[in-house]
């Protein structure tokens, strides 16, 4: 009753699975080489993945399959597996198998799938289970006993077996059921991951072995679940006989079930370690390949990363992933492949195999995380990454890089990297990208520290070909130029930027002769090229300095002295002449007069005199001091600034200057300026004031004048030269009656005395005084300006001993004397006479002189005035 029971529960479940089996597949494919028992591995009979991978075949490949090996085969007491077919029954799932649903006329085919599928146990180790176990596969007429107990599941060594599991339905189905059974930990004596003691054969009396005192025991670890299953379902270790016996007999120690299996499997399925075992042995049997591998030393070993598996053999070995296939791995890339970890390294599975061929005699091969190179000159390197992909723009080992010759080094600053070449350097940065460093830029930049300098990374590739076999290169905090003339040299900040707007190298300044400097006074920097120099500072910016301009402010101590820094560039013009400003000066260069600073006050008036372009020119000497009363002065093409303790800097020019310089300058009359020349009056006129008077000039004035005291205050009082005089036509000329002294203008003149004062004398007025004779004729000095406003538009003017009328009708008249006492009487120019049309006529008895509407004569002896 039990027996029937079990039966039914085995048919039931075996139709359950049908629905977990792919409907089709690729037929197995047998290995080309023939199994080696000695690569049989104790530990590791097969590997988890393969034993446990349920959906390897459908029942279209175990077809195949069958046919193929049972070719033979011609029915006996029972069919042939190729010809086998039963009804089935259900069974249900549980935690080891996902059921079985019934089905007619199956056959042995597509039960072993869908007991595979169900219970997750290889088809491939089902039918090698057939075959060790009652030679199922391959026999030419199987039995009925074979078919019963088609597994060996339930026929333990020492007991018969279990009828209640007979049939190859309930076989495999319980065989695979017990399998899982095994790896979950209900079941078994034996367990993976550590040492087992492992009998060679039963410890029975016909194994004349009780307590295995004759064929001993062994200690395997047992690395993983499927190996330690099929111990406990063949509890059996091969022996050394066993295994150099192949399919053959061992000694009377030796058992094969295990032997077997692992021959079975690998002859027609390839390696029991994982899929890649296959591809492994088909890669070892391509043509040629033995040459190239020599004899397996070790058998497939699988469980690597990324379930990956490898073989070694005595000249390579070969490596297999699922994502990279089988790939051999030889020689000197072998052991760098092997320094950075094999496949546990950053450089993963290789994915190509080694080529050779290349420049130098040189190989390389392809990994998942980089190549590695080889050359005799530059040794076994791996590239890859960013710095492979840069070195692969260059044309590889072809280009000026060469070889690599060291390995990519990480953990720069920012988690940077870098890697040498024979003929660069490439580093890079995630900020940066791969760039290439080149000597003999490359030596500049190391000896700033490389990246952890000043500098940082390299922002771009080293760029040759520049003028004077000049190389550059740009980084992240400056640039490094090079020439063969100059070395190679560090631009930073505000001076690269500068340099780099006059053209680099081809511009002015040419070359670098020294590196970036800072730390000079008030934050500057300084950079010297091959002609002239840069200077920067926060405040005034950078500037070049070049030629005799830089040679004679480098004399006066550069930034440090009494310039200060440049906030200009030297600029030339067209007259050859040559400019720069400083925070406190400038200075100035012609081939004629050289170079010159212009500082403090005497530089503002210098510029407000329009620079070397304006009244000034260039200036022609230093400024010295000495002078009197504290001078100071300097000389330029067309003039000069002084100064004194008294009288701030001034300029003097033009034919200011020339008339001030005729007068002995400071030490003439004039004394120092007190202000500057000023032009732009009428008549393209000019003056400056000066302590001890006045310039005026105007193109109409012939020549500049002096004019100071008395005349003077007269003169500003008439407007100056937009009064009623004009400009002076001459200087100030003393000596004159009674210590009197005079200046002509254009429209009159100004006349002093001491007991008169300054008077101006102009027009008819003026004519008729000068015509008597003016300061030593009758009249003398005139006592006041002509006043005008009279009656008929008259005027008149008063002198020390007369007056001058004047109207257009009578003309200029002087009257003096009685007369004029009798005619002022009479209500002057108002009166009954009128204005005098005739000067006085004097006779031996009688002054006479005649008015508009009338005479009056004087007696000379009586003095008397009497009316005509």
């Amino acid at each position: 009753m039990i027996r029937a029971l079990i039966r039914l529960a085995t048919v039931l479940a075996v139709l359950a699975a049908a629905l977990l089996v792919p409907a089709a597949g690729d037929s197995p494919v047998s290995s080309a080489q023939a199994a080696d028992a000695t690569l049989f591995d104790a530990g590791n009979i097969i590997s988890d993945g393969v034993f446990f991978d349920g959906l390897s075949m459908d029942a279209a490949a175990v077809q195949t399959f069958l046919t193929a090996k049972g070719a033979s085969c011609t029915d006996g007491q029972k069919p042939c597996l190729k010809n086998y077919r039963q009804d089935t029954a259900d069974q249900p799932a549980d935690a080891y198998c996902a059921g079985y649903r019934r089905g007619a006329a199956e056959t042995a085919a597509t039960i072993i799938a869908k007991v595979g599928a169900s219970c997750g146990i290889n088809p491939r180790v089902l039918l090698v289970l057939l075959q060790k176990e009652q030679g199922l596969i391959t026999t030419k007429s199987p039995t009925t006993y074979a078919y019963t107990n088609a597994t060996g599941f339930g026929c333990p060594d020492t007991a018969a077996c279990d009828p209640a599991f007979s049939g190859i339905v309930s076989q495999l189905y319980f065989a695979a059921r017990q399998f899982q059974r095994y790896a979950a930990g209900a079941a078994g004596s034996y367990r993976a991951g550590r040492e087992n003691t492992i009998a060679y054969a039963p410890a029975t009396k016909g194994y004349d072995n009780i307590g295995n005192a004759r064929c001993g025991t062994s200690q395997v670890y047992i690395a993983n679940k499927a190996t330690a299953g099929l111990y406990s379902y063949t509890p059996y270790r091969p022996n050394a006989a066993a295994l150099a016996a192949g399919y053959g007999t061992g000694d009377s120690c030796s058992t094969y079930g295990n032997r077997n299996f692992y021959l079975y499997y690998t002859d027609w399925f390839g390696s029991t370690q994982s899929p890649g075992g296959e591809a492994i042995l088909a890669r070892a049997s391509a043509p040629g390949a033995s040459t190239t591998l020599g004899a397996a030393t070790s058998g497939v070993r699988c469980g690597l990363a990324a379930g990956g598996c490898y073989q070694s053999y005595q000249k390579a070995s070969i490596y297999w992933s699922p994502a990279t296939g089988a790939q051999v791995v030889r020689g000197a890339i072998f052991g760098r492949w092997g320094a950075s970890g094999w496949e546990g390294g950053l450089l993963g599975y290789p994915t190509g195999e080694e080529w050779c061929g290349l420049t130098g005699g040189g190989c390389f091969q392809p990994f998942q995380g980089a190549s590695i190179y080889y050359s005799p000159t530059a040794g076994t390197h791996a590239v890859g990454g960013a710095i492979g992909a840069k070195w692969a723009a260059q044309d590889w080992e072809k280009g000026p890089m060469g070889y690599p010759t060291s390995d990519e080094t990480c953990g720069l600053t920012g988690g940077g990297c870098f890697q040498a070449f024979q003929g660069a350097r490439v580093y890079w940065s995630p900020a940066t990208a791969a760039r290439t460093v080149t000597d003999p830029v490359y030596a500049t930049w190391a000896a700033t520290k490389w990246e952890t300098g000043p500098l940082g990374y390299p922002t771009g590739d080293t760029t040759c070909g520049l003028a004077d076999s000049g190389c550059s290169q740009t980084f992240q905090n400056g640039s490094v130029y090079f020439s063969a003339s100059t070395g190679g040299h560090v631009l930073s900040g505000a001076v690269l930027t500068k340099w780099t707007a006059t053209k680099a190298q081809q511009g002015p300044l040419g070359y670098p002769t020294n590196d970036t400097t800072c730390g000079l006074a008030n934050g500057g920097c300084y950079q010297q090229f091959q002609k002239g120099s840069i200077y920067a500072t926060p405040s005034t910016g950078a500037h070049t300095v070049t030629g005799p301009v830089l040679d004679r402010w480098a004399a006066s101590r550069w930034e440090t002295g009494p310039l200060g820094y440049p906030t200009t560039d030297t600029t030339c013009q067209a007259d050859g002449g040559c400019t720069q400003d400083f925070q406190y000066g400038a200075i100035t260069w012609t081939s004629t007069v050289g170079a010159h600073p212009v500082t403090g006050a005497f530089r503002d008036r210098w510029v407000a005199a329009g620079r070397q372009t304006g009244a000034l020119g260039y200036p022609t000497n230093d400024q010295a001091c000495g002078l009197a009363r504290g001078g100071c002065y300097q000389l330029f093409q067309d003039g000069g600034v002084y100064s004194s303790a008294s009288t701030a800097a001034a300029s003097v020019s033009g034919d200011v200057w020339d008339k001030w310089s005729a007068l002995r300058w400071e030490n003439g009359p004039l004394g120092y300026p007190t202000r500057s020349t000023t032009c732009g009056l009428a008549d393209d006129g000019c003056f400056q004031t000066f302590e001890g008077g006045s310039v005026y000039s105007a193109s109409t004035s012939k020549g500049p004048h002096t004019i100071w005291g008395s005349i003077y205050t007269t003169w500003a009082a008439s407007s100056w030269e937009r009064g009623v005089l004009g400009y002076p036509t001459g200087d100030e000329v003393c000596g004159l009656t009674d210590g009197g002294c005079s200046q002509q203008f254009e429209n009159g003149a100004v006349y002093w005395s001491p007991s008169s004062g300054a008077r101006i004398v102009t027009g008819a007025i003026g004519g008729a005084w000068t015509g008597a004779g003016a300061d030593k004729g009758a009249l003398g000095y005139p006592l006041a300006n002509q006043v005008c406003g009279l009656v008929e538009g008259g005027c008149y003017q008063q002198f020390q001993r007369g007056s001058v009328y004047w109207t257009d009708a009578t003309g200029a008249h002087a009257v003096s004397g009685a007369i004029l006492s009798t005619w002022g009487a009479g209500g002057w120019e108002r009166g009954t006479l009128g204005y005098p049309t005739a000067d006085a006529v004097t006779t031996a008895t009688e002054i006479t002189q005649q008015f508009q509407r009338g005479t009056l004569v004087q007696n000379r002896s009586t003095g008397a005035v009497s009316r005509r």
